[in-house]
């Protein structure tokens, strides 16, 4: 898929609550709900990266959660796995020990009533108030008991250093799922290779719901709707993309989070590497971004 930069302090929530002109007085209660949770579950995601605890950074992820990161090239699948890699992230031998963590939230929304998702930008920050990382995120959050925990995790960094000329990455065989809807989603991902390789880009842009989300290394910030979608696609990942399948899951209500690894080359044969996480709508035959959220490894 593409690709997406970090985070900065966490500021105002921008948020889009349906398409009526009339909204019900529950999606009034919902929006505020969203914005309300939203900042809740950053300051306390913020200050426990800030005290290096790591117990209370995984107590934010719910226990079958998947983080889809920079580093490592894998996803981080379960509550146990995740702890061991914060453990890991605030040790003294990580990079990121003491470091510190700003957020800002570009936009958040309910899906439904125990979906929601987010976007915005991030930095990590070293003692010396030096940038350590820097990107975008787009997670998807579970919402129970008046608060909102991941479910995905989908945060990518800008590599620091400039990009070189390789060979692409040998993409592992894609699952295979009994789960509701996967063939759709299978489906989805060869479209979505087929239009940006034959840079089609309406046929790109109608892979999206009309008020989708996304985060990619190639555009500047945080992207919202279908139709800004297709005005901001330059194709300049490169000439040739491929994708493949690690992890999906039905949430039910006709709503799907899959997640795995992609590869680009462009005919200076460059080659860009990463990862992605999204959130499907599934609409009759078909499955629809709702958010795309991938970075370069």
């Amino acid at each position: 898929m593409k690709v997406i930069t970090k985070i900065t302090i966490l500021s105002g929530a921008l948020f889009f609550m349906g398409c009526s002109e009339k909204p019900s007085k529950q999606a009034e209660v919902k929006t505020a709900d969203a914005n309300t949770v939203m900042v809740a579950s950053m300051e306390r995601f913020k200050n426990a990266w800030n005290r290096g605890d790591a117990s209370s950074v995984a107590a934010e992820f719910t226990n079958d959660a998947v983080r889809i990161i920079a580093n490592p090239m894998s996803p981080v699948e379960g509550g146990a796995a995740i702890l061991k890699a914060f453990e890991a992230t605030y040790s003294e031998e990580s990079e990121l020990y003491n470091s510190r963590m700003e957020v800002e939230v570009v936009v958040n929304r309910f899906i439904s009533e125990d979906i929601m998702i987010g976007a915005g930008m991030f930095r990590i920050l070293g003692e010396n108030n030096n940038i350590l990382e820097h990107g975008k995120w787009g997670n998807v959050f579970r919402y129970e008991d008046g608060k909102i925990k991941f479910l995905l995790e989908s945060a990518h960094r800008i590599p620091s250093d400039s990009l070189t000329a390789g060979v692409a990455a040998e993409l592992a065989n894609s699952i295979t799922s009994e789960e509701p809807h996967f063939e759709k989603i299978q489906a989805s991902i060869h479209n979505y290779i087929s239009n940006y390789n034959s840079k089609n880009k309406e046929g790109l842009a109608m892979l999206f719901v009309k008020d989708a989300v996304q985060n990619v290394n190639s555009k500047e910030g945080i992207i919202l709707g279908r139709e800004q979608i297709k005005a901001t696609e330059n194709f300049s990942d490169g000439g040739t993309l491929n994708a493949n399948i690690l992890g999906y899951r039905y949430l039910g209500k006709d709503l799907a989070i899959a997640y795995g690894n992609w590869t680009a080359m462009g005919e200076d044969n460059l080659t860009v590497n990463g990862q992605w996480g999204n959130l499907f709508k599934i609409i009759g035959k078909d499955a629809l971004l709702i958010m795309e959220s991938a970075g370069i490894k």
